[in-house]
Formats: C-alpha cells, sequence, structure tokens
C-alpha cells in the first residue's frame, strides 16, 4: 500500500522508552550502494529515530545519460536487537532531505518499502514526487503511516532480517529535457525513520 506526504503527525504511544537502547546491524546491497562505504545508519538513543545516509543514490536524465541512469536503488538488510523480546516496533514515519535540479516536464518519484524477510506481505511502503521547474532546490518531506496502517513485528525471540528497499526514479515527458537528483549542494541524500514501541499482550 502506497501512503503520502502529510503535514500532520499522529499521537504516538507515551511508552517510547520500551524501544530505548534499541541497536541493529546492516549490510547493503544495489545499483545505489555498490561501494558498502556509500551508505550509513544511526539510531537515536531512544531507538525512535534511524537515520539512513545515502551518498550514491544519484539518478539523472537527459542527453549523454542512458537510460539505466534514471533509476537507482538500494537495499538495506537490518537486524534489529529491542532490548527485550517483549516488544514490537512498527514504523511510522519517513522523512526524505535530497537536492534536485529538474528541468520542467521531469517528474522525481522516490519510494521506500520496510518488510521483514519473514513476511514480505506485511510491508510499508512510502513514497514522495517532485516536478520540475528548472530550479535547483533542496526538499525535506515528511510522509506518515495512519495508525490502521502499521505493521508490527512479531513478539518473542529474534526478529530475523528486514528490509529497507530505497529507489529513485525520474520520468521525462519532453526528449532532452535534463534532470538529476543527487547529494550536491543539498548535502547529503538521508532517510529518517521513525518507529513506535509497544509491549506485546
Amino acid at each position: 500500500m502506497k501512503l503520502f506526504p502529510s503535514l500532520t503527525l499522529p499521537l504516538l504511544a507515551s511508552s517510547q522508552s520500551l524501544g530505548e537502547g534499541t541497536t541493529f546491524t546492516m549490510s547493503a546491497a544495489g545499483r545505489g550502494c555498490l561501494d558498502k562505504s556509500s551508505v550509513s545508519a544511526s539510531m537515536s538513543r531512544d531507538g525512535q529515530r534511524m537515520t539512513v545516509t545515502l551518498h550514491e543514490l544519484n539518478a539523472y536524465t537527459g542527453p549523454g545519460y542512458a537510460v539505466s541512469d534514471k533509476t537507482q536503488n538500494c537495499g538495506l538488510h537490518l537486524v534489529f536487537q529491542p532490548p527485550n523480546n517483549n516488544t514490537q516496533f512498527a514504523l511510522v514515519e519517513n522523512t526524505y532531505h535530497g537536492y534536485t535540479r529538474l528541468e520542467p516536464n521531469i517528474t522525481l518519484a522516490l519510494y521506500s518499502t520496510f518488510y521483514p524477510s519473514y513476511d514480505a506481505s506485511a510491508s510499508t511502503t512510502t513514497s514522495i514526487s517532485i516536478e520540475g521547474s528548472g530550479a535547483g532546490q533542496v526538499f525535506t518531506r515528511s510522509v506518515v503511516v495512519p495508525e490502521s496502517q502499521y505493521k508490527w513485528s512479531r513478539c518473542g525471540g529474534p526478529q530475523g532480517i528486514w528490509n529497507l528497499n530505497e529507489r529513485a526514479s525520474l520520468t521525462s515527458r519532453v526528449r532532452d529535457a535534463e534532470g538529476r537528483y543527487g547529494a550536491e549542494e543539498g548535502g547529503p541524500l538521508t532517510r529518517q525513520v521513525r518507529f513506535i514501541y509497544r509491549e506485546c499482550s
């Protein structure tokens, strides 16, 4: 299910201390992160926010670029370690930050899909799109997941591998129109994923 940007944040549960001390390990694969040093991630102390930095998830379109340059992807494989096995977590918000320079008639679409390896159908997909204006811009946009669509991790035992797939795609409606999505001028490309926690019932 695709979710779209919202400016309203939900009321999160008051028991956020449940996530304090959550750690994780990570590996990455994909055209947008062939160099393993091009992607990094960190978790806040309270376990609520994981920030992912993507240095090479760049997309380009226009004269001189191949069709394959229009799309980039990076798959992150994450193993979370909550403080105890009696805690569940769910992704509740995703914030996109980056830089674009798009001529008119070009659209940038960014997609993020988060799901556990043990159940690919239990996925949360967020996305944003930006229309070209001809000017370069630094952007920050958040997508909030409705509470009715939270996908909770399983209770008890190891969580297994969770996948966070990131994809950037440029679509041009005019031949030879130029556009780029990258880290130049605007600092690094980042995703900030926000989690909520609850005790298993």
